[in-house]
């Protein structure tokens, strides 16, 4: 297949803060950066102006069974299927198996930690994080003894923001102790992707995300969930799938905190990479590709 390079952008990306181009072949992210040296890395490429869209790694949603899957793409949400939850006391046989842990968070957290620990100490931390642990939904408060002991074994935590109620939750403390966030973007039969990230930013009390972390939950964080451990995916990186989505949106901004306040910046020198202003209207999707393939073509 040839390589595709695609400039005149804006394009989230751990390669740089200012990028405005990127290049794919064979359904992997083969470079991002600035316009100017791509031509000269990529000759031989087709090319493709991206009339100043913001391009970002696919919504991913990984509690997929029963999602139609066409109007979830064209909320640029691609899924990452999570198989189902199991009961705790299947915890240490699923570990010995090398196989996947799935719990639902509305038990008592403090158990799973413990369950979880118990594990580790037979068979060894690295072991049972193999399996990547996985919470879906969050039922009560996590003490931080708990929070410490559920990143000792590389827990994820699956959030339901438009399902289960965020008031009181800290996920600035959670996200702090090393558990990894993921987030899925359904509510009922539906995804509404830019909704999740405002109930992610907007906890009361300033507990709740930057724009910039609730979006890697929703990206990367969804991918970890789903089983992923390349440590890519979910990312626009070198070596990456090429699944991304291409939105109109307006002037992005950087959100930085001010003790509790959360304000909104264009100013460059932060070093956040910017993204779209979650107080305003949702972005358009314009294309979502997926593993270099146009599901979603250019609007």
């Amino acid at each position: 297949m040839t390589a595709l390079l695609a400039t005149g952008g804006r394009v989230l990306t751990p390669s740089s803060r200012d990028a405005t181009a990127l290049a794919h072949e064979d359904g992997v992210i083969l470079w991002a950066g600035a316009d100017a040296p791509g031509p000269a890395l990529f000759p031989g490429a087709d090319r493709l102006d991206l009339e100043g869209d913001w391009v970002a790694p696919a919504f991913a949603e990984c509690l997929s069974v029963g999602l139609d899957l066409e109007s979830a793409a064209d909320a640029g949400v691609v899924t990452a299927h999570v198989p189902a939850s199991h009961p705790l006391e299947a915890v240490a046989g699923r570990v010995r198996a090398g196989e996947r842990v799935v719990l639902d968070g509305h038990e008592d957290p403090a158990r799973i930690a413990d369950a979880l620990t118990r594990v580790a100490g037979e068979v060894g931390g690295p072991t049972v994080a193999r399996c990547t642990p996985l919470l879906i939904g969050m039922g009560a408060r996590i003490d931080d003894e708990t929070l410490t002991g559920l990143a000792a074994v590389g827990t994820v935590l699956l959030l339901r923001p438009l399902v289960d109620d965020l008031e009181g939750v800290d996920l600035v403390r959670i996200a702090g102790s090393g558990v990894a966030l993921a987030a899925s973007t359904r509510k009922d039969g539906s995804v509404r992707p830019w909704d999740t990230l405002r109930a992610l930013t907007a906890v009361p009390g300033g507990r709740g995300l930057s724009p910039r972390a609730a979006f890697t939950a929703v990206t990367r964080g969804a991918r970890r969930a789903a089983g992923a451990r390349d440590g890519t995916a979910g990312t626009l990186t070198p070596g990456a799938a090429a699944t991304y989505a291409r939105w109109r949106t307006g002037e992005l901004a950087v959100v930085a905190a001010d003790d509790a306040v959360q304000r909104w910046s264009t100013d460059p020198r932060s070093g956040v990479p910017p993204m779209p202003d979650l107080s305003g209207p949702d972005p358009v999707l314009r294309a979502l590709v997926v593993d270099g393939e146009t599901t979603v073509p250019p609007r």
